[in-house]
C-alpha cells in the first residue's frame, strides 16, 4: 500500500524512533516548556552551558525548525532551533542557522547579538564575521563593518574578496587614500582583478582625475569586457558630455548583440542630445529588423516624428496599430495628432476605443476633457468625469481634481465644494486634492483659507512645486513673509527650473524686497519661456515704472493689455497705461470720438465710456 504524501511523515517516523536511540522524552516543540526545564538562568545569556549535550534531541527540534522554516513559519523554527540549541549548546550548524533565520525574519538586532555571541564563543571563524559585516552594511553602520572587515583581513591577509570589499566602503564613505590603499594591496594579490581595477576607476572619477578613470576603465574593458561594464564607462562620458564617446560605446555593444534594446535606445538618447535626428531613424530602423517586440520600435519612432512636428509620419506607422491592432498607446498617440490637426470628432472616436484596464485610459480620458471644453462642450465634459468618478474600477484623485477644475471655471463653487469634500473623504492623504481646495478657496476670494490648504499640501508632500510657488507668489503679492516667499520660490524654481511662472515670482518677490535689478532680470528669463503671459508683462510694467522707466513701462503695459482676455484687467492696464503718460494727477480728459489716446482703436470703448481713464 503507498503510504500517504504529507510533508510530517518522515517527522513523524523520527520522533517515534528517538525514544530507541536516547533518553530524551519524546515530546512535541509544542509541549517543551523551556522555561520550566530551567536550563536558562535569568539574567544569562541565551547560550546554555550543558554538561552532556544531548545531539539526538538537539537533531530531533532542528528537523522540526528545518520544516517549520521551509513551510515559512518562521516564528515556530525560530523556537525549535533555540531549542535544539539547549540540547546541544555547541551546535555549530544551528549556530549558523539561527542568525540567517532571523534575518529572514527582518530581525536584525537579534541576528547580530547572536552573532557577536558566537564571535566571541569561536572567534577565529571569518564565517560568523562576513555575515555580522554584511549585516552591519545591511543597517547603515558602516563604521562597524568597516573594523570588522580590518579584523578579517588581519586573520586573511591575501584574501581579494575582503579587500575589494574594505575597498568599497571606504570608496562610498569617501575616505579615497584608504580605499586606494586597499586596491594597491587587492592588486597586488590578483593583479588581474576585474573589481580592483573598477573600483581604481570610480576612485579616479570621484576624484576629478577624468584622464587616469578613463585608463582604468579601458584597463577594465580589456580585462574582462561586458555590456554592463559599458554603460558604466559610457555613463562616466555623460557626465562629461562627451557624447561622441558614448556613441563609440553603445556602438561597440550593438555590434556584439544587435538585439540589445537597452545599448539601442541609450545609442537613441546620445544622438537625440546632439539632433542628430536622421542618424536616429537609421538606428531604430536597424534596431526594428533585429527586435523581438517591432512595436515598441515603432512607438519611439512615432514619438520622434511627433517630437519634430512630422505628423503625418507619425500618423502613418500609428494608424495600423491604433486601427488593426488595438494597442492602446498609439490610439491615444494618434489622437493627440488628431487634435494638433483640429480633428476633434477623429480624435474622440479613438479616445473612446482605450479600454479602462490600459495604462493610457487616464490619459484618454482628460484628453477628451480638454476637447469637449475647448469645443464649448464643457457640460459634456462634466457628464464624463462623473460617470467615471462613480466608477470604482476607474476612480482616481486626479479625477477629482480635474472636475474640480471645470467646475472653478464656471463658477459653480457650490458643486465644486461638494465635490472636494467627496474626495478628501476617499484620499485624505493627497496632496493634489488639498492643492485643489487651495485654487478654490483663493478663486471664492478666502486667501487665508487658501493659505491653510497650500501649507496642508506642503505638510503631505514638502516638494510640492506648484504649492510652493503659489504660497511664494501670494507672500509677495501681499507684500508679507518675503523671506520665506524668497525661500519657497527658489525651491519650486529648483525643483521645475523651466517654468516661467515660477521664474516670474522669483522676479515679484525681488520686487517686492525693493531689488529692482534683480527683478527686472528674472522677470526678462520669464517672458523668454511665457512670452504671450500677459501678468508677466504687467510686471514688467510694473519695474520699470518703479525705477524710472515711463517708455519703457508704457510699452509693456500695452502689450499686456493687447493679451488680456477679461475686461475688467483691459480696464485696469489702461489706468496703468494713463498713468504713465500723464502722471495720476494730470489725466486728460475723456477723447471726443475717434481720439484713441494713443491706444489701439480696439479699445475705443473703453477709453470713450470710462471718464476715469480718460
Amino acid at each position: 500500500m503507498k503510504l500517504p504524501n504529507t510533508p510530517y511523515l518522515s517527522l513523524f517516523v523520527w520522533i517515534l524512533l528517538v525514544p530507541l536511540f536516547n533518553g530524551c522524552a519524546p515530546l512535541s516543540p509544542e509541549g517543551v516548556n523551556v522555561a520550566s526545564q530551567q536550563l536558562i538562568a535569568d539574567g544569562e545569556e541565551k547560550y546554555p552551558t550543558a554538561e552532556h549535550p544531548d545531539s539526538s534531541c538537539s537533531y530531533f527540534y532542528f528537523l522540526w525548525g528545518t520544516h517549520a522554516e521551509n513551510n515559512k513559519r518562521y516564528s515556530e523554527a525560530e523556537e525549535a532551533f533555540e531549542k535544539a540549541l539547549i540540547c546541544d549548546p555547541d551546535s555549530r550548524y544551528i549556530l549558523r542557522r539561527l542568525p540567517i533565520l532571523l534575518i529572514r525574519m527582518e530581525k536584525y538586532d537579534d541576528a547580530a547579538t547572536w552573532l557577536r555571541k558566537i564571535i566571541r564563543k569561536y572567534p577565529k571563524d571569518l564565517q560568523d564575521r562576513l555575515l555580522l559585516a554584511r549585516l552591519y552594511i545591511r543597517n547603515n553602520e558602516k563604521e562597524k563593518a568597516i573594523e570588522l572587515y580590518n579584523e578579517l583581513i588581519t586573520m586573511s591577509p591575501d584574501d581579494e574578496t575582503l579587500l575589494l570589499r574594505l575597498g568599497f566602503l571606504y570608496l562610498e564613505r569617501n575616505q579615497l587614500k584608504e580605499a586606494k590603499q586597499v586596491f594597491q594591496q587587492a592588486l597586488k594579490v590578483n593583479p588581474e582583478s576585474l573589481f580592483a581595477h573598477l573600483y581604481f576607476a570610480r576612485l579616479a572619477a570621484k576624484k576629478g582625475d577624468y584622464r587616469e578613470a578613463e585608463e582604468w576603465y579601458q584597463k577594465t574593458l580589456a580585462i574582462n569586457w561586458s555590456a554592463e561594464l559599458v554603460f558604466e564607462f559610457a555613463g562616466f562620458y555623460e557626465k562629461q558630455h562627451d557624447f561622441d564617446k558614448m556613441e563609440s560605446l553603445y556602438r561597440s555593444v550593438l555590434k556584439k548583440d544587435p538585439k540589445d534594446i537597452r545599448a539601442g535606445l541609450a545609442l537613441v538618447h546620445t544622438l537625440l542630445r546632439q539632433d542628430r535626428e536622421e542618424k536616429v531613424l537609421q538606428v531604430l530602423a536597424e534596431l526594428r529588423t533585429h527586435s523581438e517586440d517591432p512595436v515598441q520600435i515603432d512607438i519611439i519612432t512615432a514619438r520622434l516624428y511627433l517630437r519634430s512636428k512630422k505628423l503625418d509620419q507619425a500618423a502613418a506607422i500609428l494608424k495600423p496599430m491604433a486601427m488593426e491592432q488595438e494597442i492602446a498607446e498609439a490610439s491615444y498617440m494618434l489622437a493627440v495628432i488628431y487634435y494638433e490637426q483640429e480633428k476633434s470628432d477623429m480624435a474622440l472616436e479613438l479616445l473612446s476605443t482605450i479600454k479602462e484596464e490600459s495604462d493610457k485610459f487616464e490619459e484618454s480620458l482628460y484628453l477628451q476633457v480638454r476637447i469637449l471644453v475647448e469645443d464649448g462642450l464643457e457640460s459634456k465634459a462634466i457628464h464624463i468625469l462623473k460617470n467615471a468618478i462613480e466608477d470604482e474600477d476607474i476612480v482616481t484623485p486626479g479625477l477629482y481634481t480635474l472636475l474640480a477644475s471645470l467646475y472653478i471655471e464656471r463658477q459653480q463653487f457650490l458643486e465644486c465644494a461638494a465635490l472636494l469634500d467627496e474626495a478628501l473623504l476617499k484620499y485624505p492623504d493627497n496632496a493634489q486634492i488639498y492643492f485643489e481646495y487651495g485654487l478654490f478657496h483663493e478663486e471664492t476670494g478666502s486667501l487665508e483659507q487658501a493659505i491653510t490648504a497650500m501649507e496642508q499640501v506642503l505638510r503631505i508632500n514638502p516638494d510640492h512645486a506648484e504649492a510652493l510657488n503659489f504660497l511664494g507668489y501670494t507672500w509677495a503679492d501681499t507684500n508679507t513673509n518675503l523671506d520665506q516667499a524668497l525661500e519657497y520660490i527658489k525651491r519650486s524654481m529648483l525643483l521645475k527650473p523651466d517654468n516661467g511662472y515660477i521664474q516670474d515670482s522669483l522676479g515679484w518677490v525681488y520686487f517686492r524686497m525693493g531689488n529692482l535689478d534683480l527683478a527686472r532680470e528674472e522677470i526678462l528669463k520669464a517672458l523668454e519661456l511665457e512670452p504671450d503671459d500677459p501678468n508677466i508683462h504687467e510686471h514688467l510694467g510694473d519695474i520699470h515704472k518703479a525705477q524710472g522707466f515711463p517708455d519703457k513701462a508704457e510699452k509693456a503695459y500695452k502689450r499686456a493689455h493687447e493679451l488680456y482676455q477679461d475686461n475688467s484687467d483691459k480696464k485696469r492696464l489702461l489706468k496703468k497705461i494713463k498713468a504713465v503718460q500723464y502722471g495720476p494727477e494730470t489725466l486728460p480728459a475723456a477723447p471726443t470720438h475717434g481720439e484713441t489716446c494713443g491706444l489701439p482703436t480696439s479699445d475705443f470703448y473703453f477709453i470713450c465710456h470710462d471718464k476715469s481713464i480718460c
